[in-house]
């Protein structure tokens, strides 16, 4: 289910992350159903173990999942509405939109480039 673009400029741990957090909304993982196994992502999309970790270990501190030591990692309760992902989403798109203005992009540019990345970086 989960599908990387080696060539994107977003780094593979951060598509899985994201992609993990959108089949959560999209319902394929509701609140506390166990996540596939790390190393059975890392073998089921050809990365290393490590860059799945990495990207279950933010997904833990965003409090979007939770792990049983010796059974796994699960979708957390409060998922969906957690305000940290919100908030975390928030400043870095401010950050972002704060660069642009500086460089001088005008708004409706950086609106349709908006629009560009988020269709070509959807599941």
């Amino acid at each position: 289910m989960i599908v990387v673009d080696k060539q994107s400029r977003i780094p593979v741990y951060e598509q899985i992350k994201n992609q993990i957090i959108t089949l959560i909304r999209l319902g394929v993982y509701p609140a506390n159903s166990k996540l596939p196994s790390i190393r059975s992502i890392s073998a089921d999309i050809s990365v290393n173990v490590n860059t799945v970790k990495k990207a279950f270990a933010e997904l833990e501190m965003n409090g979007v999942i939770y792990s049983v030591p010796g059974t796994g990692c699960f979708v957390s309760e409060q998922a969906l509405g957690d305000d940290k992902l919100f908030e975390k989403t928030k400043r870095e798109i401010s950050d972002s939109v704060q660069t642009a203005k500086s460089l001088g992009i005008p708004l409706e540019d950086l609106l349709e480039l908006i629009k560009s990345v988020y269709k070509e970086e959807s599941l």
